[in-house]
C-alpha cells in the first residue's frame, strides 16, 4: 500500500477510536443521568438534612450537637494522642485499663497511668460531653457524611470520641468506687448521649463506631445504675428513655451510607448541569473522594453497576428496621438474588453490613437492657418483689432469674446474646420474691 494511503488508513482508525470512544462516553453519562440527578437530589438534602431529637437533660442548651463540639474537636483529638500506653497496648488482645471499665478488673488494679490520664483530660472530656446537652443532634459537617475535611479527619474524629467515652467508662467506675453512685450514673449517662449523637449524621461508619463505644460503657452502666439511689434511678428511666428515642434507624443509616458510596465510585459521571446543582460543599466532596484510579474510566462510568449499585442498596434499606432475625433472613435473600450477577467490586458486600448490622443491633439490645435493669430494680424497692411479667420492650425480650431474694440476672431471651445479661441487686426492704425462669 502506497505511504499516503497507510497514512489516511492509520489517521481513519484513529478518527474512529476517538469517535467511538467519544460517542460511548456520550452515551455513558446519558444512561447514568437518572442515577446522577438522583444522587444530587439526596446528596443536596443530606446536607440541608436536620438531626431533632429529645435532649437527656433539662434544661438544654441551645443550639445543635455539631456547633458545640466543632470548637472542641481538636481537645478530642489532642486526648487520643495522649493516651498512656495501657490505653493503646493489648495485652492478650485485651486492653488493661478497658477490662476495669467493662468489669473484668476491679478498679484497684486500675494502672495509675490511666487515672492520671482520666485526672490530666477530665476538663475536657467534661467540656465535650456537656455538648451532647444540645437540644438537637447532628455531627459536625466537617466530619458527618461525605466530610468537608475529608475521611482521614473524621477517621480521626471517631476514633478520639471513642477514646472520651473510654475516659467516661473510667470515670464512672472511679465514682462508684468512691461510693458516689448518682454522680457516676450522670457521667455514665453523659457518655451514652455522646454514642446516641454519634449516630446522627455520620453513616454507616459513625454508627458502628457508637455500637463500640456502647460495648464499652456498658457494664460501667449497669453496675452504676444497680448502685445509685431510687430517685437517681427514676430520673435515668427518663433520661434512658429520651437516649432511645433519638437513636438513628439502621435504615436512615444505610441510606446516608448508601450516597456517600455512590458519590464516591460513581460520582465522576455526575457532569455538567447535574454537577451544576450540587451544594458547593457536596460537589467538592465529589471532587476529592472519586477513586483515583478510575476517574475518567469508562468503566467507572458503567451504568449497569450503577444500578444494581442502588438497587441492592435500596432492596436493604427496605428491610433494614425489621427485627433481627428477619432483617438477617431478608440481607441473606439480598445477597443470594445478586451474588451471581453482581459481580463488582464496587456493590455493597451485602453479608459484610449485615456483620455490622449485628453489631448495631446489640447497641440497642444494650439500651434496652439497661432501662429494664432501672426499671426492675425501682419495682423490687417499692412493692418487695422482683416484677412478675418483665416490661418488654418492643424488639428484644428478656427474663428475670433468681434463686435469692436480694439479686437477680436480667437475660436477653434469646440464646445466642446471653453474654448481655446483668446482675441486678435488691434495694430497700426485703420482701416476698419470685423466681422467674424461660
Amino acid at each position: 500500500m502506497p505511504r499516503p494511503r497507510l497514512l489516511l488508513a492509520v489517521i481513519g482508525g484513529a478518527l474512529a477510536v476517538a469517535l467511538a470512544s467519544v460517542g460511548g462516553t456520550a452515551y455513558l453519562v446519558l444512561r447514568t443521568r437518572p442515577l446522577a440527578e438522583r444522587l444530587v437530589r439526596e446528596a443536596n438534602a443530606l446536607e440541608q438534612e436536620r438531626y431533632p431529637r429529645p435532649s437527656h437533660v433539662t434544661p438544654a442548651r441551645p443550639g445543635t450537637f455539631a456547633e458545640h463540639l466543632e470548637p472542641l474537636l481538636g481537645d478530642a483529638r489532642q486526648l487520643y494522642d495522649e493516651r498512656p500506653r495501657e490505653l493503646r497496648v493489648h495485652v492478650a488482645r485485651k486492653v488493661p485499663c478497658l477490662m476495669v471499665v467493662t468489669g473484668e478488673r476491679p478498679v484497684s488494679e486500675l494502672p495509675s497511668a490511666c487515672r492520671e490520664a482520666v485526672e490530666r483530660g477530665w476538663e475536657r472530656v467534661s467540656r465535650i460531653l456537656a455538648a451532647t446537652h444540645a437540644e438537637e443532634g447532628g455531627l459536625p459537617r466537617s466530619v458527618g457524611v461525605m466530610p468537608s475535611r475529608g475521611r482521614e479527619a473524621a477517621d480521626a474524629t471517631r476514633m478520639a470520641l471513642l477514646h472520651v467515652v473510654e475516659l467516661a467508662g473510667l470515670e464512672t467506675r472511679l465514682r462508684l468506687a468512691r461510693g458516689s453512685a448518682a454522680e457516676a450514673v450522670d457521667v455514665c449517662l453523659d457518655a451514652l448521649a455522646l454514642s446516641r449523637d454519634m449516630t446522627l449524621g455520620g453513616g454507616l461508619a459513625w454508627h458502628w463506631y457508637s455500637a463500640l463505644s456502647h460495648e464499652v460503657l456498658y457494664r460501667a452502666c449497669a453496675d452504676a445504675l444497680d448502685a445509685a439511689p431510687l430517685a437517681r434511678k427514676r430520673s435515668a428511666v427518663t433520661q434512658l428513655s429520651r437516649l432511645a428515642e433519638g437513636l438513628a434507624s439502621l435504615s436512615r443509616t444505610l441510606r446516608e451510607h448508601s450516597v456517600q458510596t455512590q458519590a464516591e465510585l460513581f460520582g465522576v459521571a455526575v457532569s455538567g448541569e447535574t454537577r451544576d446543582a450540587l451544594t458547593p460543599r457536596v460537589r467538592a466532596f465529589l471532587d476529592a473522594h472519586q477513586i483515583p484510579d478510575l476517574k475518567g474510566s469508562l468503566f467507572s462510568l458503567t451504568p449497569l453497576e450503577w444500578r444494581k449499585t442502588v438497587k441492592v442498596f435500596d432492596a436493604m434499606v427496605a428491610v433494614a428496621d425489621l427485627p433481627p432475625a428477619a432483617r438477617q433472613q431478608a440481607f441473606a435473600a439480598i445477597e443470594e438474588e445478586h451474588t451471581d450477577r453482581f459481580i463488582s467490586i464496587f456493590g455493597p458486600q451485602v453479608m459484610s453490613l449485615d456483620g455490622m448490622a449485628q453489631d448495631i443491633e446489640r447497641l440497642r439490645l444494650q439500651h434496652d437492657a439497661l432501662l429494664l435493669l432501672a426499671e426492675v430494680d425501682l419495682h423490687r424497692a417499692e412493692t418487695g418483689r422482683w416484677p412478675q411479667p418483665l416490661p418488654y420492650p418492643a424488639v428484644y425480650t428478656f427474663v428475670l432469674e433468681s434463686s435469692d431474694p436480694g439479686e437477680a440476672r436480667l437475660a436477653p431471651c434469646s440464646p445466642a446474646l446471653k453474654a448481655q445479661a446483668l446482675r441486678v441487686t435488691a434495694d430497700g426492704p426485703a420482701g416476698t420474691w419470685v423466681r422467674q425462669e424461660p
